[in-house]
């Protein structure tokens, strides 16, 4: 908004960006840390969930004693993300992957049967690059009816369990039980069997393994991680969850303060601005709650997954209430600040500029979320190379956890709205009015914003909090520079295009065709707005010509 800082070309900067972001790309595969972070995120599937469920209920019916005909099934995409982070941190990422990559991945799917009349629900994973199985495990609820055969007549347990490491390609006398892995005596007692040569790191191959009248009810085959990294990681998570709660905190203390100011300014303030933006918010976040429903299956216990699923659903919705008051709160508050400062942060519909100025945001926008993808991409490629910074994948937050995967990059929208509102728009203005410096106005609102963002699977996480920083600085920049609407297109752009690219790397040709839609939609919204102001906006009034004198202006003089 500000007209003091000489900007450089904004054509130049994009450039730059598209140079480092498909340099970097390009570079990378030489790279073994930068290749490995980006490998250890997300594979690509090579089955459809409905085979691997095809595949889990055949096994069921085999092994598991599964009678039902057409028993519910859902299909989720899950990942050992502990264990893929000890293997990155300790360089044995690709070894692991070489050695047991094809027999016990990282990366599978996990198919759930539920079981309504015996109350038995099974979770099975299932390999979904050649539909192995990979273990299982059966729950019981409290009314659930026992099943398998007598005590009496059952089978020797330890038959049981050699036949099963036999049919599932194991070899059983390379495996010994470990004294005391048993948690207790008696039916369904856990087993632990250790190999005698598989292993990875300082981590054997572990098989665990319950026995239940003849039936196993669960098999997990696992390299349990050392201590030592698992006492590391809890650290860094708490690291993470201490800055997004501080992030929490000095966020709803700026909703408050934005809340105040509405009150005491009320006479002046015009409820009806941002109320679009926010119901936009609200209504794209909420879309993208229900989407994400089979991503919430996957933090669950041995029951069925549903219950606490929807749970979950109705607790985040609840959540996003509040988050969307902010986002308004925000929105009225932060304009109201600019304008008491005789700038006004952005145009409405019935400013004669609007289109004007929507078309123009767009533009600068994309501009400089070029500019950012390639910066971002730097900083992504030093602190694998330089830092030893690693990710894993998520199944939270994972497109193949999605009902439409096509919905997810809305979300683009909802994050720049909430986010610039919150703390670019609002943000700066208060933190200028505290310190009186532009600079301490844009860091310290980007601080707060990056601290949200820290508890992304990304170690160490203090690389995630300098990254969103830097970007927050830059974004400030924009927001001072050319305003709110400029702000939010930049950002929507960023996080569309790098939505649209996680759905087209799936391998599905519907994803693809979806997500490079994606990669142009802030440019086709901010067309299409500005082209329907244009059409039905109001039009700017003609100058007004200038009133023309009378020829005699002046009545005579009187005679004498």
């Amino acid at each position: 908004m500000s007209k003091r800082i000489k900007e450089p070309s904004l054509l130049l900067l994009a450039v730059i960006g598209c140079i480092l972001y498909f340099g970097v790309n390009l570079f990378s595969p030489y790279m073994e840390d930068a290749e490995r972070m980006e490998e250890a995120t997300e594979g690509v599937p090579s089955v459809t969930q409905g085979q691997a469920a095809d595949a889990a209920l055949r096994f069921a019916r085999e092994k598991l004693g599964l009678r039902a005909e057409n028993p519910a099934t859902h299909v989720i995409y899950q990942a050992v993300k502990q264990q893929s982070g000890y293997l990155q941190k300790e360089r044995l990422y690709d070894e692991y992957q070489e050695r047991f990559g094809e027999k016990l991945p990282l990366e599978f799917y996990e198919v759930e049967i539920g079981e309504p009349d015996t109350g038995l629900t099974h979770y099975i994973q299932v390999n979904y690059t050649n539909l192995g199985i990979i273990g299982w495990e059966t729950g019981r609820s409290a009314t659930a009816r026992s099943e398998g055969v007598s005590s009496e007549n059952a089978p020797d347990s330890e038959a049981v369990i050699r036949q099963t490491l036999t049919d599932l390609g194991y070899s059983p006398d390379t495996f010994a039980l470990v004294p005391g892995g048993s948690k207790a005596p008696g039916p369904n007692t856990l087993r632990v069997y250790r190999s005698k040569a598989d292993t990875i790191g300082e981590s054997p191959l572990e098989l665990h393994v319950k026995e239940t009248r003849g039936r196993i009810t669960l098999f997990r085959p696992e390299f349990p991680v050392p201590e030592a990294f698992i006492d590391w990681q809890n650290a860094q998570d708490d690291k993470a969850s201490l800055m997004t709660w501080t992030s929490m905190g000095l966020s709803t203390v700026m909703t408050l303060t934005a809340f105040i100011l509405i009150i005491r300014g009320r006479r002046d303030i015009r409820f009806s601005r941002g109320l679009v933006l926010t119901l936009i918010f609200t209504g794209v976040y909420l879309l993208n709650n229900f989407n994400m429903l089979p991503a919430f299956r996957t933090e669950h216990g041995s029951g069925p997954s549903e219950p606490q699923a929807v749970f979950y659903l109705w607790f985040v919705n609840i959540f996003v209430l509040f988050m969307a008051a902010s986002t308004y709160l925000s929105l009225l508050a932060g304009r109201q600040l600019w304008l008491r400062r005789g700038l006004n942060p952005w145009p409405v519909w019935s400013d004669a500029s609007f289109g004007d100025s929507v078309r123009t945001a767009m533009v600068r926008g994309y501009l400089f979320c070029l500019f950012v993808l390639g910066l971002q991409q730097v900083m992504f490629f030093a602190a694998a190379e330089l830092f030893d910074v690693w990710a894993v994948s998520d199944p939270a937050d994972s497109v193949y956890n999605m009902r439409v995967p096509g919905v997810f990059p809305l979300m683009a929208w909802a994050a720049s709205i909430s986010e610039e509102a919150v703390y670019r728009l609002l943000g700066i203005a208060l933190v200028l009015s505290l310190t009186r410096s532009r600079f301490l106005a844009v860091l310290l609102p980007s601080i707060i914003w990056a601290m949200s963002h820290t508890q992304y699977p990304i170690y160490p996480v203090y690389t995630r909090l300098i990254e969103v920083t830097v970007i927050g600085l830059i974004f400030g920049y924009v927001f001072l520079r050319y305003g709110f609407l400029t702000a939010i297109f930049a950002h929507a752009a960023m996080d569309s295009i790098l939505m649209g690219l996680s759905l087209m790397i799936t391998g599905s040709a519907a994803n693809t065709a979806v997500g490079a839609f994606y990669l142009l939609l802030p440019a086709l919204a901010g067309w299409l707005l500005s082209w329907l102001h244009d059409r039905f906006g109001p039009k700017p009034k003609p100058p007004r010509a200038p009133q023309e004198l009378p020829p005699n202006p002046l009545p005579p003089a009187p005679q004498p």
